[in-house]
């Protein structure tokens, strides 16, 4: 259940390269307002469910602010927005068209497992702070 004011970042748990964004983003998230959860876990299943997205394919991020969602690029800003700070830099890249950096987006999902590798299993020892991680 989303309460208000939630964040939650909704991620691929066995992509190597979202594996590392997510520790990245733990990391930084000195707010600690994030929470997340795994695309392959019941949270994310029933999301994907409730938005008609295939199941199978985890090729975006989804992050969610309350009952707001917002997928690849976008989601990606509004992420780096959440956290403020120094990160904010890198917002520069929100001023192109969505579909241009939806396409880079794309592309780098595309080839994400062969460039990043692919995790047995969602790794949830990164996450220290109690209800950070839903199931």
């Amino acid at each position: 259940m989303i309460e208000k004011n939630e964040f939650v970042v909704y991620y691929d748990g066995i992509c190597g390269l979202c594996d590392f964004f997510v520790n990245l983003i733990v990391k930084i998230d000195s707010k600690g307002i994030l929470k997340f959860s795994s695309l392959q876990g019941p949270s994310g299943q029933k999301l994907l469910n409730d938005l008609k997205f295939n199941t199978e394919e985890l090729d975006t991020v989804i992050f969610r602010i309350n009952d707001q969602v917002y997928t690849k690029s976008t989601a990606v800003f509004k992420i780096i927005k959440s956290i403020g700070g120094f990160w904010r830099v890198f917002l520069v890249f929100d001023l192109l068209p969505t579909y241009f950096s939806d396409f880079i987006y794309k592309k780098i999902a595309k080839n994400r497992y062969k460039l990043f590798g692919k995790l047995e299993q969602c790794d949830i020892s990164k996450f220290n702070k109690p209800g950070q991680f839903i199931d």
